[in-house]
């Protein structure tokens, strides 16, 4: 459905667009014969919102998510073109428009896993649209469920552990800055060396540099507890 065309509240005219705005150009609505005294939707939204996605407070408030969606789109936009992404002004209300439509239905589809979505966006543009010459018309491109779920099948196989998986780099920052000794003492690279870690203690005891580090991880969720080894695929 079309969206209504904005008319004065007084003379019922039409109104007429214009645009204002230093940098970034937003619409200005109003009626050639009656001066506007309702504020300007726009300009509220380019001034104040377009930018609450650099705050986590916003992503947890669902009235503040889409507007967290459409600026993180925008400046993710910004960053991979050069140039700025032009959003559907012909609704004087920004939340009625194409992007918050999409960024709705994005909202939708992560549900509870709402902090994913700035790096779903991200993901569109490094796996999906690669080529800059491929142009992206569209924020709704990134509502589509294929695309979704295809972030979500990529994710899933990401994080299936092997045993050759390397450990996390700020794990191992962690043990050098504690307990150095420990890389002379044993092999920690992979996520099957820290099970060997978890053999060393089930024989020699806790009370050692071994099994320090294994408490580490234990606390990092790295490993069940007990400790227990971590299941990994081969």
């Amino acid at each position: 459905m079309k969206p209504t065309k904005p008319t004065c509240k007084i003379c019922g005219l039409e109104k007429e667009v214009t645009f204002k705005g230093n940098g970034i150009k937003y619409p200005v609505f109003s009626c050639p014969n009656h001066q506007e005294t309702d504020r300007n939707e726009w300009e509220l939204w380019w001034t104040k919102y377009h930018d609450r996605y650099k705050d986590k407070e916003f992503w947890e408030k669902p009235k503040d998510r889409p507007s967290c969606i459409v600026g993180y789109f925008c400046n993710e936009f910004q960053k991979f073109y050069g140039y700025t992404y032009v959003l559907d002004y012909s609704n004087p209300i920004p939340y009625k428009n194409k992007e918050f439509v999409a960024a709705r239905k994005i909202m939708l589809m992560f549900a509870d896993q709402y902090m994913l979505i700035p790096n779903y966006i991200k993901w569109v543009f490094e796996k999906r649209v690669k080529d800059r010459k491929r142009s992206v018309t569209s924020f709704g491109f990134f509502s589509t469920p294929e695309i979704i779920n295809s972030y979500f099948a990529a994710r899933a196989k990401s994080s299936v552990l092997k045993r050759s998986t390397p450990l996390p780099k700020d794990f191992l920052a962690w043990c050098e800055c504690n307990y150095p000794l420990i890389f002379e003492r044993q092999e920690l690279t992979t996520w099957n060396d820290l099970n060997g870690l978890v053999t060393h203690i089930k024989s020699y005891g806790e009370e050692n540099i071994e099994g320090y580090i294994v408490r580490e991880a234990v606390n990092r969720k790295m490993l069940p507890e007990g400790p227990e080894y971590k299941r990994l695929e081969e």
